[in-house]
């Protein structure tokens, strides 16, 4: 026996020491199988079924529970009944949300254009300037006064009026407030606030000409809050102390509404570090029932770092750093056009009723030279955009990018997809990109924009959806949250129906079918993400992930949609009940 020889042959038992014990565990691990009254599989060679065998984190088989009698005979098992009235579906999944803005939401006062119900706490809509400071100053009253700062999130100029400094001065020249804008894309703080951002190190003078800051009123939007603002908040935002439990009602927020998994679309927006030891702390434990998958912001990464290599060089290194609750897979963000609460998205000819276009949080020669770095380096590409001016902007790029390096299943992602023509959804198609819709903006700001700001023959193009899938191009919705509620039942309804908050229904032919809006909160929102071979779907060698339901969406239909109760969730196997129950919404 030569020494090559002896030396791999002594490599290959070493390896099968290390391994043996794992598999030899994992086969000796009890099967568990749950019955129900259904299961949704979402996996068409299959779509229901009655029982579901899982061993650890894993799905082992689905069918009945004569269809599971070989692994039954072969393994040591037990049968739980619990769901034997239930509906299982798979986990469903939110593929984009902000866990740290739901955090920062829920650490303020909600003074809302539109009613909110987060786990029976109902907020309801206030409306009309008057209104809207008197909520304001009762708010400011009876905040906690040990609170360092007064925040509160939810203001909208199209209804409550308009705010600056001044007006936040008459109510405290002592106290700092903040005023997160409905989008969180704007902020107006009063003197006090402004004072203590100073004593940070915002140098006024360095930015007195940024053409996204209005001094004067103390208001910064998109590239002046992002950039300019949000960095020297990063401590009074994600302070450990106030952040946690908020993280932490995020997550059960997500547990009651039967999700699983999400994806971050803008980690490291405000503080990298913080924001990710936030995120290990609350949902990167045992105890959670929520996995994150992380896309980095690395335009404001390239800010924080003062270099674009610096930030490729942090995302290169992400992956091994996975854990089995966060999860980074080579997908980035980039943001092109501004918020479609704010009315700050680019949109093409005739432009808004009152003249403006929009506005850019990325300047397109800037964004093109990301989105070609990270093109090139064969990253998953995200992009924030939502009028039809920063679409045509992001579709030349990838464009121009396909023409110089093709790429097979780039899915490069249209993120939000607030207004569109069909002519937009046509070319989308064309160049192979998918879309991550927000159907919520029909829902609340479609009878708002017919009458202010859009018109409403191009306010029934909010989230037109059908063009897309009649394409074949992939489409999965998300909350956006705290824009929209993460409540993927609510948001599947919204796409479905078309309907506004008044009842009236936009564009009947972009409605998504049944089918299409639960697969776009399912497998279809896996794909998206890249984990269509992990989640998405009940079927043998994916993740025990189930979203326990009290009916089968398929039965109740379109209608019966928002008013399905949740149980909570399985995640990889362990039992989440949600905190309390859903009351419809």
């Amino acid at each position: 026996m030569n020494s090559r020889f002896k030396k791999s042959l002594l490599c290959a038992l070493l390896a099968f020491a290390v391994i043996s014990p794992v598999t030899a565990q994992n086969q000796s691990e009890e099967i568990t199988v749950f019955t129900a009254r259904k299961i949704v599989t979402m996996d068409p060679t299959q779509p229901t079924a009655t029982a579901v065998a899982i061993r650890g984190r894993e799905i082992l088989g689905v069918g009945s529970l004569a269809d599971l009698k070989p692994w039954l005979k072969a393994h040591a098992h037990r049968i739980d009944a619990r769901f034997k009235d239930k509906v299982l579906m798979p986990g469903l999944i939110d593929p984009h949300m902000h866990p740290m803005l739901g955090a920062i939401a829920f650490q303020t006062t909600w003074i809302t254009p539109e009613p909110r119900n987060v786990m029976g706490k109902k907020t309801p809509a206030t409306i009309g300037a008057q209104a809207y400071l008197q909520a304001l100053k009762a708010a400011f009253a009876a905040r906690p006064k040990d609170a360092p700062i007064f925040m509160s999130w939810g203001f909208s100029a199209d209804t409550h009026g308009e705010m600056s400094g001044e007006v936040l001065d008459s109510i405290s020249k002592d106290v700092p407030i903040l005023i997160l804008q409905r989008s969180m894309h704007e902020v107006y703080l009063n003197t006090p606030m402004l004072a203590a951002l100073k004593a940070k190190g915002l140098d006024e003078n360095k930015f007195k000409d940024h053409p996204q800051i209005d001094w004067k009123k103390r208001h910064f939007w998109e590239d002046g809050m992002f950039s300019v603002v949000l960095p020297y908040l990063a401590g009074s935002l994600l302070d450990p102390s106030s952040v946690a439990p908020a993280y932490l009602k995020t997550r059960d927020y997500l547990n009651y509404n039967g999700v699983t998994t999400v994806a971050d679309l803008s980690t490291g927006s405000t503080n990298w570090d913080m924001e990710i030891a936030a995120l290990k702390r609350t949902l990167d434990t045992p105890d959670s029932p929520v996995r994150v998958r992380l896309t980095p912001d690395v335009y404001k990464l390239s800010l924080a770092l003062k270099s674009p290599d610096a930030a490729m060089k942090l995302v290169g290194q992400l992956k091994s750093q996975n854990s089995r609750h966060l999860i980074f897979n080579n997908g980035i963000k980039l943001f092109a056009d501004g918020a479609m609460f704010s009315q700050a998205m680019q949109i093409t000819d005739p432009g808004y009723i009152n003249g403006h276009m929009g506005e850019w949080i990325t300047q397109p020669e800037q964004f093109a030279e990301f989105a070609r770095d990270y093109w090139n380096a064969g990253y998953q590409i995200h992009v924030h955009t939502n009028g039809d001016g920063g679409a045509r902007m992001v579709l030349d790029t990838l464009q121009k990018l396909e023409d110089a390096k093709p790429r097979v299943d780039h899915r490069f992602t249209i993120e939000h997809y607030g207004y569109a023509n069909d002519g937009v959804s046509r070319r989308i198609a064309a160049l192979g990109a998918q879309v991550s819709a927000n159907p919520f903006y029909l829902y609340d700001l479609g009878d708002r924009y017919a009458g202010n700001g859009l018109g409403t023959d191009r306010a029934a193009r909010i989230a037109p959806l059908g063009g897309l899938v009649k394409r074949n191009v992939n489409v999965s919705l998300h909350s956006d949250f705290p824009m929209a509620p993460a409540e993927p039942l609510f948001l599947a309804w919204t796409a479905a129906t078309r309907q506004t908050m008044s009842g009236k229904v936009f564009a009947p032919a972009e409605r998504l079918t049944l089918d299409q809006a639960m697969r776009a909160v399912t497998i279809d929102a896996a794909y998206m993400i890249g984990m269509e071979n992990e989640l998405g779907s009940i079927e043998a060698g994916k993740l025990a992930d189930f979203a326990v339901l009290d009916k089968d969406p398929y039965e109740v239909g379109v209608k019966g949609l928002r008013n399905i109760k949740i149980w909570g969730t399985v995640f990889e196997g362990k039992l989440f009940p949600a905190p309390g129950s859903k009351p419809g919404m």
